[in-house]
């Protein structure tokens, strides 16, 4: 019986959450015997009566609250049988498939050892697959990225005509301030982790942008209104968007931008650089680390300097690069001023390369030969 139990974080939402229930929606439409959802938080209690092949995201977080729990619960001189603990847990399930990410170019020895008690190691990048194999992962790692709905591709621009389905009004707001005052919007996603995203990079960029383009506006994407990093560019003209936004909603803040920025040091893939491109809207990255699989060599930019993604973090614990801010500055300046080129090279690339491999539909096929291959 091919029967899936797929363990991700159900009573709170986080990347993981979007990314898991995007694998468990698109896999319950393949022919299995059945797929199971399980919130990570019941993992450690679970004794399934019939055999699974256990899928685990995120891997690391996943069984270290498993041995955590294990390691409080137990008398100190038994604790030494945590690894018989971890093998008579694994006994209860066919396999066990790990999904995770990688942040920086180096992963700890701690979460190496979790990794290894998987019989899979499942990545969404070339670059994770290289940072796991060589911080010393023993098993086999795949590479299976992460995507959008084949609706990110159909879907004409939400501004063409009307709406078709409910949208926040700030985002009609927006749409009616950008064309009664002609602007030009360069979006950024910041939702956490403001130093890991490069915000420094950006605020320089567009700070030194407004002095020459009095049209362009940048656009904050953001969990909560008045974060501080939207403060320190109010008196430029920034605007901000905060919340959360659904997908026809997520495409129609795209189809209003006109660059996206993504200047992350680090990550596992940054899905939101993805997203611009299938909306055809150019997307400014440094062309290394995650996004390299899916980023148009034509919308890269150098690499700056080599920093230190996390300070103390327990897992990630490599580094990353900031972007080069002066070639970031240049090509946005480009991009601006031949906006139509890129504009058409953008959608040739995403009509070659991203819709063709960056569908939840073709990824969960992919995901599936991986558990079952």
């Amino acid at each position: 019986m091919k029967t899936i139990l797929y363990c991700y974080p159900l009573h709170h939402t986080v990347s993981f959450t979007i990314i898991g229930r995007k694998h468990v929606e698109y896999i319950k439409k393949l022919s299995l015997d059945g797929v199971y959802e399980m919130d990570e938080l019941a993992l450690p209690s679970f004794f399934p009566a019939n055999k699974y092949d256990a899928v685990l995201h995120p891997h690391i977080f996943i069984w270290n609250r498993v041995i955590q729990r294990f390691y409080r619960t137990t008398p100190d001189k038994l604790k030494h049988r945590i690894p018989q603990y971890i093998d008579d847990f694994k006994k209860q399930f066919n396999q066990l498939i790990a999904v995770d990410v990688c942040d920086s170019d180096r992963m700890s020895e701690f979460a190496v050892n979790l990794l290894n008690y998987a019989d899979k190691v499942v990545v969404p990048s070339n670059f994770c697959v290289e940072t796991y194999r060589s911080s010393g992962v023993k098993k086999p790692v795949y590479r299976v990225p992460h995507g959008v709905d084949p609706e990110w591709f159909l879907t004409p621009s939400v501004w063409e005509t009307s709406p078709v389905k409910k949208i926040n009004p700030v985002l009609i707001d927006l749409y009616m301030y950008k064309a009664r005052r002609r602007k030009r919007f360069l979006l950024f996603w910041l939702w956490h982790s403001s130093d890991r995203k490069g915000w420094s990079e950006v605020k320089e960029v567009y700070s030194r942008l407004a002095k020459e383009h009095k049209d362009v506006v940048l656009v904050l994407k953001t969990y909560s209104p008045n974060i501080p990093e939207f403060q320190e560019v109010m008196h430029l003209g920034a605007v901000q968007v905060y919340g959360w936004l659904s997908d026809y909603e997520k495409m129609a803040l795209y189809d209003l931008a006109d660059v996206t920025l993504m200047f992350s040091r680090g990550g596992g893939f940054e899905v939101n650089c993805l997203e611009s491109l299938a909306r055809e809207v150019p997307c400014v990255a440094s062309y290394w680390g995650s996004w390299k699989d899916y980023l148009p060599p034509f919308l890269g930019v150098k690499t700056g300097e080599r920093v230190k993604v996390f300070d103390g973090n327990a897992i990630h614990v490599g580094y990353g690069y900031r972007v080069d801010v002066e070639d970031a500055l240049n090509k946005v300046h480009d991009i601006l001023e031949n906006y139509d080129e890129y504009r058409a090279k953008v959608e040739e690339w995403r009509q070659k390369v991203l819709n063709n491999e960056y569908r939840w539909d073709l990824i969960a096929e992919k995901l599936v030969k991986v558990i079952y291959g």
